[in-house]
């Protein structure tokens, strides 16, 4: 708009005229400049959820080679506990054979401090599950959290976009006054 036409637009408003449509237009400004830095601080929030969400989908491929790993151990676990049990059969019909004895014995022994070990490694393994499906839970509440900011995020478009049409209006109708 040239000096020309604001001189024109100024002859034919009034000087009341004029404060509304400066102080409209102020407003307008303000909640354009406020819908735009709702909208900068809602993507910064998705790139950080972007963010949690890669995370979380790295725990959850390690909770998969955990629990791929846990039931290996329990296999494990159960051949080892077959394996007590016929070592405690073998033990009773060995009690005769003094050496046979001795050497059962330690066999026994050892795997009774590895089925403590694979027991205790268990109980870690079972620790970390819980902590990872603590994760997951909080994951799908991030989830559900991004899909509302995606919304909310829709929405401030469309009200901007609202905005933008109302201030175009409004900028036709004094362009129209103006002719």
């Amino acid at each position: 708009m040239t000096i020309r036409d604001q001189k024109r637009i100024t002859n034919m408003l009034t000087e009341e005229q004029i404060k509304k449509l400066v102080s409209a237009n102020d407003s307008l400004m303000v909640q354009l400049a406020d819908a735009n830095a709702m909208l900068a601080a809602r993507e910064q929030e998705i790139d950080f959820l972007n963010t949690e969400l890669a995370d979380s989908t790295a725990l959850r491929s390690k909770l998969d080679g955990q629990q791929d790993e846990i039931e290996s151990i329990q296999n494990r676990l159960g051949e080892k506990q077959k394996a007590a049990k016929g070592a405690e059969e073998r033990e009773f019909e060995l009690q005769q054979e003094l050496t046979g004895l001795a050497i059962l014995n330690k066999d026994y022994n050892l795997l009774l401090q590895e089925y403590s070990y694979l027991q205790s490694r268990f109980n870690d393994i079972q620790s970390q599950l819980t902590v990872l499906q603590q994760r997951n839970a909080d994951l799908e509440r991030i989830t559900g959290r991004i899909g509302e900011l995606e919304s909310t995020l829709e929405n401030n478009k469309l009200e901007r976009d609202e905005l933008k049409s109302k201030l175009t209006i409004l900028e036709s109708q004094r362009f129209l006054k103006e002719i």
